[in-house]
């Protein structure tokens, strides 16, 4: 006897079950036969649990034949999980020491073996919510993939690519979503999700073919970071201290004598703080790992706020290179903002219509930000 408590047993056995090789019916059999013997018989280390209870009451308890009964015990005492010790006389009975209680002598269903194979329980137990997990996280990716592959597939026809090979790609990926089950087999699922994988690097080149961007948008490491959220030319707003947009006024132009540059910031000025843009989307705040993030910070957020918004890895490239890699996660705030509010159908989409308008010089996202900077100073003056 291992000296585990009867609950702990029980616990064990019923997360080990089906690594054990064990059915429903039989984990709860073994429950209601030991529920015929005492705590201490499974404490004691000499302890005996010894269960009396006759094959007519299983029968009465599980609403079953005579015949299955017998089927169900003999089935667990060939595997090991009791052992028969009846009387000659074929019945079950425990004669116990009136002052402690303590088993004398007695004839029935042995149950120790659950005792001794508590170790071999824990383990499986273990080894079986180890592979639960493992098969959660797995489910989780194979839809989160998934879903980039969807969205690859509608970037694939904004870049031009052909419609039957984007719609190929997600069929298949809808038809191998359909072979992860609801058990999350890992056994299932990790050969679907290496397909997936090749499925979304098979668009993600190809889209890369079709419209090359640059190899190094956020510069070298070796080079100071460097955006273009305060230009010396354009007109300043000013932003309160705590990150609504207070009365902005428009500030006098620079007149020196530095030569314009070709392509002006789409914030025209407007300064969207860190702080701001927390407040703008309320979602960075989980995603940023510091309670006041710098503008480092909220580009590494601001790339994962991209998938939960199923902006494709090349639209968020290709807007770090266009607008400048602050002004893009901006320009990503902005989306995810409006999309909050149910207002944008496709982020991506959206995304490559301000990149686009950038490069014709007609993107002012000043004005978004100033409405939207009003709408939050409203809304704190209501609260």
């Amino acid at each position: 006897m291992s000296g585990v408590a009867r609950p702990e047993i029980l616990r064990v056995l019923r997360l080990a079950r089906s690594a054990v090789g064990l059915t429903c019916q039989q984990v709860e059999l073994l429950a209601y036969l030991s529920s015929w013997t005492d705590l201490e018989d499974w404490i004691d280390e000499d302890g005996e649990p010894l269960c009396t209870a006759r094959n007519l009451d299983i029968q009465e308890r599980f609403d079953l034949g005579r015949t299955r009964v017998k089927e169900l015990l003999r089935g667990l005492a060939e595997a090991g999980w009791i052992i028969h010790r009846d009387s000659p006389n074929g019945q079950r009975y425990l004669r116990r020491s009136r002052g402690s209680r303590k088993a004398l002598y007695g004839y029935g269903i042995d149950l120790s073996p659950l005792s001794r194979r508590y170790p071999e329980l824990a383990h499986a137990a273990a080894a079986q919510e180890e592979r639960r997990r493992e098969g959660r996280r797995l489910h989780k990716e194979v839809m989160a993939l998934a879903r980039r592959i969807y969205a690859l597939s509608e970037t694939c026809l904004e870049v031009g690519l052909p419609m039957t090979d984007a719609k190929r790609v997600a069929l298949e990926a809808n038809r191998l979503t359909q072979l992860r089950g609801e058990d999350r087999n890992p056994e299932i699922l990790e050969p679907i999700l290496a397909r997936l994988t090749t499925l979304q690097q098979e668009l993600e080149f190809a889209i890369q073919a079709a419209n090359p961007v640059e190899s190094d948008p956020m510069g070298s490491p070796e080079r100071p970071h460097y955006t273009t959220t305060k230009p010396d030319h354009i007109a300043y707003a000013t932003v309160g201290g705590t990150g609504f947009a207070g009365k902005a006024h428009e500030a006098t132009r620079s007149r020196s004598s530095e030569p314009r540059r070709a392509t002006e910031s789409a914030l025209k000025g407007f300064r969207a703080t860190p702080t701001f843009l927390l407040q703008l989307v309320p979602a960075l705040r989980d995603i940023c790992q510091t309670d006041r993030p710098n503008e480092r910070e909220i580009l590494d957020a601001v790339a994962l706020l991209c998938n939960s918004l199923g902006v494709s890895t090349h639209a968020w490239k290709q807007a770090i290179s266009v607008l400048g890699p602050y002004e893009a996660a901006v320009a990503v705030c902005v989306i995810a903002a409006r999309h909050a509010k149910g207002l944008v159908k496709s982020a991506g989409g959206l995304l490559r219509a301000m990149i686009t308008r950038h490069s014709k010089g007609e993107l002012a996202l000043d004005r978004s930000l100033y409405g939207l900077a009003d709408q939050i100073k409203a809304s704190a003056s209501v609260h």
